[in-house]
C-alpha cells in the first residue's frame, strides 16, 4: 500500500504536470489584466453606477450641484485606486 502511495505522489511531480504550470504563467499583459478586471467586477460596477449618477443628477439639476461633485469625486478616487491596484497586480503576475 505504501508503494501506492509512493507512485502517485512521484506521478503528480512528473514533468508533464511541471511543463503545464508553466504553460499556464505564460499569459500576455492583456489576458491578466482582462482576468484581474473581471476578478473586480464589484468595484468596476461601483464606478459605473456613480459615474452615471454623476451624469444624472448634472441632467435633472442643470447644473452642477453639490451631490454631483461628491458623485464625481468618489467615482474618480476609486477609479484612482483601481488603476493603481491593477498596475500593481498585473506587474505581480
Amino acid at each position: 500500500m505504501s508503494s501506492d502511495t509512493t507512485r502517485s505522489a512521484s506521478e503528480e511531480g512528473s514533468l508533464e504536470n511541471i511543463r503545464k504550470a508553466s504553460d499556464a504563467v505564460e499569459k500576455s499583459t492583456m489576458e491578466i489584466t482582462v482576468e484581474k478586471t473581471i476578478e473586480r467586477w464589484r468595484t468596476v460596477g461601483s464606478i459605473v453606477v456613480l459615474a452615471m449618477a454623476s451624469v444624472l443628477l448634472v441632467r435633472v439639476d442643470g447644473y452642477l450641484s453639490i451631490d454631483a461633485q461628491v458623485f464625481a469625486g468618489i467615482t474618480i478616487l476609486l477609479l484612482i485606486y483601481f488603476i493603481a491596484t491593477l498596475r500593481t497586480d498585473v506587474s505581480m503576475e
